[in-house]
């Protein structure tokens, strides 16, 4: 069954929209502004929480003590003379970076947010810190070599985690998810994806209950059977679709397919309500006053009820929950070998 190309081309309509309004703000890459910033505590985790109409984030965690972020935007606050001798009255777009209770917060400020459209973030950090991402209408994201806990919420754009180490919550409306652990994950991790393929690399010893699902795509591994074993759940019957007589005729089978179809639109408008609320959600907790430093339960989603096909299993025994989705693309997990 193909999904009508309106309800694929309703989810990339506000992006088209925006690109039409404001076109991409690149700078050269000598028009960048860097600052930086220490979290209250050095010694305790931190927590960097971005919300971002559009931009690219490339994040890398380091051995050093402090955040570095270096921008296409200019830092609030920084106002540049022109050679005009004019000065403007108006609040340009810029970013802002603040910290308090060991959690720094990254945002966008400006009359005009959107005008930040095709802005650029690269972000050095220590390696334990926890990533609270969001953007509203798109942007890649790259986050590599950290080891704290990631939450991502994206429109619009393809999400890559390399040499990752903690768990990690991923949505994304329309782009590619790939991840790469380089260690076997001690807490849970959630893929999903309404149009993208999701790729996993997982080391051999990984121990996890996996659950994959997608509904027009195909679920593929290297893993052996030796240490995966898995069973595939056939998905034929959809809800609000009558089952069709043991002899169909041509216009019966039409019908169905045609309430197959309009369940599979309801799921897909449902499943964007459901991600539209989880990034108006993600970053909306405050770290409470009387516990700065208390570890921070990663919010891990029910899988989303694409239809389709779903395929259960144990990786080496079972461990952690693994659960990866998309309704349009491909699932493939590997072996780090």
């Amino acid at each position: 069954m193909k999904i009508q190309p309106s309800t694929l081309l309703r989810l990339g309509a506000l992006a088209a929209a925006l690109a039409l309004i404001s076109g991409p703000v690149r700078a050269d890459d000598d028009e960048t502004t860097t600052t930086r910033l220490k979290f209250s505590d050095p010694a305790k985790p931190g927590t960097l929480k971005a919300s971002l109409p559009w931009a690219d984030l490339h994040i890398t965690g380091t051995s050093g003590d402090e955040i570095v972020v270096t921008s296409t935007l200019e830092q609030k606050g920084q106002k540049q003379e022109r050679p005009d001798g004019l000065r403007r009255l108006d609040e340009d777009v810029s970013f802002e970076l603040s910290e308090k209770n060991n959690v720094a917060t990254l945002q966008v400020v400006g009359d005009n947010v959107w005008a930040a459209h095709g802005a650029e973030f690269k972000i050095q950090l220590p390696h334990n810190t926890a990533l609270m991402l969001r953007t509203e209408a798109g942007g890649d994201m790259v986050v590599e070599n950290v080891d704290g806990d990631i939450e991502i919420s994206s429109m619009n754009g393809e999400v890559t985690l390399h040499d990752i180490g903690g768990g990690a919550v991923v949505n994304t409306m329309n782009g590619e998810v790939n991840a790469f652990f380089k260690s076997a994950p001690a807490k849970a991790v959630s893929f999903s994806s309404m149009n993208g393929e999701i790729f996993v690399k997982l080391p051999s010893a990984t121990k996890a209950n996996l659950r994959m699902r997608s509904h027009n795509g195909a679920i593929l591994t290297d893993f052996p059977d030796t240490l995966l074993k898995a069973k595939t759940e056939s998905r034929t019957h959809v809800e609000g679709a009558a089952a069709p007589e043991a002899e169909s005729s041509e216009a019966s089978i039409e019908v169905v397919s045609a309430q197959a179809e309009r369940a599979a639109e309801r799921a897909a408008r449902d499943a964007e309500k459901a991600m539209r609320d989880a990034q108006k959600a993600m970053l909306s907790a405050d770290v409470a006053p009387h516990a700065p430093h208390a570890p921070r339960a990663l919010r891990i989603p029910a899988i989303p009820a694409f239809g389709g096909k779903s395929v259960i299993g144990t990786l080496n025994g079972g461990g952690v929950d693994i659960q990866l989705a998309t309704m349009n693309g491909s699932i493939t997990l590997r072996e780090a070998k």
